[in-house]
């Protein structure tokens, strides 16, 4: 079984990575203070704050399409420095991507707000017309769909609308089952990260494991993790490779592949 250093991967995080990686990495290996940044690393670490939350919610509602929910990107971003692949889209649409995280995060803290509200109609709707009215566009789509249906409430519906939607994951290749697949790919772990994620029934336990193993095989050199997709600027390679290497050994741990000083 591969063995990451956890040390270097420590020093990569303490010399390389944001402030914001810098906490959560105190936080979820060090016992580090709960105060951190955003919706999913509040909910990550253990920092739940309600004002903040409800404020964020507020600022959400204030924004949303007409539809409800969340834009991928809002026009506020024009004429600011963004990855190529950050553009508002014409319509300002709820976002799969967005809205399906955002909303699964809350539900996931029990949060209850008319914003939240509008966004599980929003991705109820959305995700009933996958497959049969529209098919799912990529990867990135799958993974709101995932974290929506992985804490909405009504968890009868989540698990009859998985067994629909959850192999689409496999028949329309969104995901390389092959861990050493080259270029852009979606791995296993992008869609199951964790061992009760709802994807793992739609793998065998030995892929599972392959694709842990490589992961583990993944700490570069300088004690940190890379990606797969084009690095726009240098700035954004060194703040992503941080935020991932402490994802990878949060991966690894909840996996029981990870072995660090207590």
């Amino acid at each position: 079984m591969n063995t990451p250093d956890f040390n270097a991967a420590a020093g990569f995080v303490a010399a390389s990575a944001r402030v914001l990686d810098r906490r959560r990495f105190e936080r979820l290996f060090e016992h580090g203070p709960a105060a951190a940044l955003a919706l999913r690393i509040m909910n990550e670490t253990g920092a739940w704050d309600e004002d903040l939350v409800r404020g964020a919610c507020d600022w959400l509602l204030a924004v949303a399409p007409a539809e409800g929910g969340a834009a991928f990107v809002e026009a506020t971003l024009t004429g600011w420095p963004h990855a190529p692949w950050w553009v508002p889209e014409d319509g300002h649409p709820a976002s799969l991507v967005a809205t399906g995280m955002i909303a699964g995060t809350l539900h996931a803290r029990g949060v209850r707000h008319p914003w939240l509200d509008g966004a599980t109609e929003v991705m109820w709707n959305r995700i009933g017309k996958l497959g049969a009215v529209q098919g799912v566009a990529g990867g990135y789509e799958m993974f709101g769909v995932l974290g929506f249906l992985q804490y909405v409430p009504d968890r009868g519906r989540a698990r009859e609308v998985f067994g629909r939607v959850g192999p689409l994951i496999l028949e329309q290749k969104l995901v390389a089952l092959d861990p050493e697949a080259p270029g852009e790919v979606h791995g296993v772990l992008d869609f199951a990260p964790e061992p009760d994620s709802l994807a793992r029934a739609l793998f065998d336990d030995a892929t599972v494991q392959a694709h842990l193993d490589h992961l583990a095989r993944g700490q570069q050199d300088d004690g940190g993790w890379t990606f797969n997709w084009p690095a726009w600027s240098p700035a954004a390679e060194r703040d992503w490779r941080g935020f991932l290497t402490v994802d990878a050994l949060r991966v690894l741990r909840v996996n029981g592949r990870l072995a660090y000083p207590d």
